[in-house]
């Protein structure tokens, strides 16, 4: 295959691929911090890697450069990874991919991405996203899914979850993937969280536990999942100390919270551009989030 870097021999018998991207659908960063506490949390072995050369342009997605800590520049690329996890010998695992959304020849880098799949013997994808919606830190979470295997479907209408999308307009590169699956007989479930619009400049743990509640939940996994409840109450708290020293902001969160809690089985549709108004967007309250995300880091 080329531009896939295979790091050992993929298995057979893995039948279902987990998928998230950042970029495009990853509002809070909470597609890409689901994949990132999966891999992490379960230990999950690499398996192989896509070239990033020809599918992004450095100049948008820039790579980045750390210092290791004998104080050495290492400069890391963006990444699109593949993982292995197995519970226990003779127990189904599931492969994980992970990756940025990249900036071109897409077809050709979905197709190395299912292809590897097939390899590996992947029947059903799940694949994970988040968008901006108009609701407040406030409230738990919402999660919605989508489905085509009727087990799973049954399974996201029977948590209240289940929706079937109507969404039209600009798509990202998960939806390309789980379109080309399609055609290639693989059944496929979407689980799209919702973070606050006012928040989109920092990562929100709460729709990543969301998220993972849900994933972990399907999939019948077993996660520790307490240091990303300490960080979930850790942001509640930095929300409520940053919206209660703005009266503006505390009225604003204040409406968005009546509206959420008059809303039934709404689908969520993406902002757009237009609908973030940025006097609404709250500078004060993203730059001080920002600044307590890069000085306490995170999970």
């Amino acid at each position: 295959m080329d531009y896939l870097e295979l790091h050992r021999e993929p298995p057979s018998n893995i039948t279902t691929l987990v998928l998230g991207f950042g970029g495009w659908i990853d509002a809070g960063e909470a597609a890409s911090g689901t994949m990132r506490h999966l891999v992490r949390r379960l230990s999950a072995s690499r398996l192989a890697s896509i070239d990033p050369e020809e599918f992004f342009v450095f100049t948008q997605v820039r790579p980045s450069v750390r210092l290791t800590p004998r104080g050495i520049r290492d400069i890391r690329w963006p990444r699109s990874e593949f993982f292995t996890w197995r519970p226990s010998e003779g127990q189904p695992g599931l492969l994980f991919f992970r990756g940025m959304e990249p900036n071109r020849m897409w077809r050709t880098y979905v197709k190395l991405v299912l292809d590897l799949a097939e390899q590996c013997g992947v029947k059903r994808i799940v694949s994970i996203g988040a968008l901006l919606a108009g609701l407040p830190h406030t409230r738990p979470p919402r999660v919605t899914g989508y489905s085509t295997d009727p087990e799973w479907r049954a399974q996201l209408e029977d948590w209240g979850v289940y929706r079937r999308p109507t969404y039209q307009g600009p798509t990202g590169i998960a939806s390309t993937v789980l379109d080309a699956a399609t055609r290639r007989g693989m059944s496929h479930v979407s689980f799209m969280g919702q973070a606050p619009h006012y928040l989109q400049g920092t990562a929100n743990p709460a729709v990543r536990k969301a998220l993972l509640s849900y994933v972990t939940r399907l999939l019948d996994i077993q996660l520790d999942m307490s240091r990303l409840d300490e960080a979930v109450k850790a942001f509640r708290i930095q929300c409520d100390q940053a919206v209660g020293n703005d009266p503006s902001t505390l009225a604003y969160v204040q409406q968005l919270e009546q509206e959420f809690d008059s809303e039934v089985d709404e689908e969520p549709r993406p902002l757009r551009e237009e609908d973030l108004n940025p006097d609404q967007l709250m500078q004060d309250l993203e730059n001080f989030l920002r600044e307590e995300r890069e000085g306490g880091g995170e999970d």
